[in-house]
């Protein structure tokens, strides 16, 4: 069961109105449950995510009504609820629409309100927006929202700062689409030359989720680290743009991974981290968050 004095971490002062999730990439290499079980020591709220990049093994057959309700009863078993569910791939792809509305119903099955996928490449541009239509609309129908997420490595993305991102709601023109601004991508995309403070004042009411992460530099890499450790100072992006502590968000800390000298995104540890540390890192960034609000 969850460990009352640690979930009390969550809590970050009075004015934090967004409970944070814990998203299940920090636990890489172990099965869901573990990750699940390892969460619910932290948090009532978890992230589960679905992405081929992170997991090859990653079936679209795994999207049905009956794992649904097997995860839907493992999460109330372990006093977990779901908001967010990660489930990035290109939204330009002939067969996009298709495999998201089955992840879309997936998602909204185990209790999710928001779920998160990229946009997609520049060279699938009109498709992406044919998609959108037909994809939105299914959205609506669930009450469902679309958060598109600001890549953190690659190049030539539809979506490549929170800015393009306002373009690409204001011609999709729906309610239930929004961004997931994810702050160190910003900073990694751009190979380390934009920064989110830099257009936050712009997108923020176009925002419908956050994602946590931070990296340092090390080695000549820069390998995910806890949110109080990297190159994104929060508490300062928190003071200044307050009317982020009411938006949905959750701590991703793919923790095995780096980007490399030229920011591509690369597996740094073969083998999966001890879960002490993966402990260790979940819990030092709750407490770096519940400070930031209450200092």
């Amino acid at each position: 069961m969850a460990n009352n004095n640690l979930r009390a971490l969550v809590a970050i002062g009075e004015k934090m109105k967004s409970t944070i999730a814990i998203n299940t990439l920090a636990f890489h290499g172990y099965s869901l449950d573990t990750a699940l079980e390892e969460i619910a020591r932290l948090t009532e709220y978890v992230e589960p995510v679905f992405i081929a990049k992170y997991d090859p093994s990653l079936s679209e057959e795994y999207f049905n009504e009956n794992n649904a309700r097997l995860l839907s009863k493992r999460l109330k078993e372990l006093g977990l609820e779901v908001r967010s569910v990660g489930s990035h791939m290109d939204i330009g792809q002939p067969d996009s629409v298709a495999v998201f509305k089955k992840r879309m119903d997936f998602a909204k099955a185990i209790g999710a309100e928001i779920i998160l996928t990229n946009a997609g490449h520049k060279s699938r541009e009109a498709a992406f927006y044919n998609n959108m239509e037909e994809l939105a609309l299914y959205a609506e129908r669930l009450d469902l929202i679309i958060a598109f997420e600001n890549p953190g490595d690659g190049q030539d993305q539809l979506l490549e700062t929170g800015i393009q991102g306002l373009s690409i709601l204001d011609r999709i023109g729906s309610d239930r689409v929004k961004l997931n601004y994810d702050f160190s991508n910003v900073f990694t995309y751009s190979k380390g030359i934009r920064h989110p403070g830099q257009e936050l004042e712009v997108v923020i009411a176009s925002l419908g989720h956050l994602h946590l992460k931070n990296v340092k530099a090390r080695e000549g890499q820069w390998p995910v680290c806890g949110i109080g450790e990297g190159i994104i100072d929060y508490r300062s992006l928190f003071r200044r743009f307050p009317a982020l502590l009411n938006v949905p968000m959750s701590i991703e800390l793919p923790l095995r991974f780096a980007y490399d000298a030229r920011f591509d995104f690369i597996l740094r540890e073969t083998s999966r981290l001890p879960l002490e540390h993966i402990r260790t890192v979940l819990t030092g960034s709750l407490k770096y968050l519940k400070a930031t609000d209450s200092s």
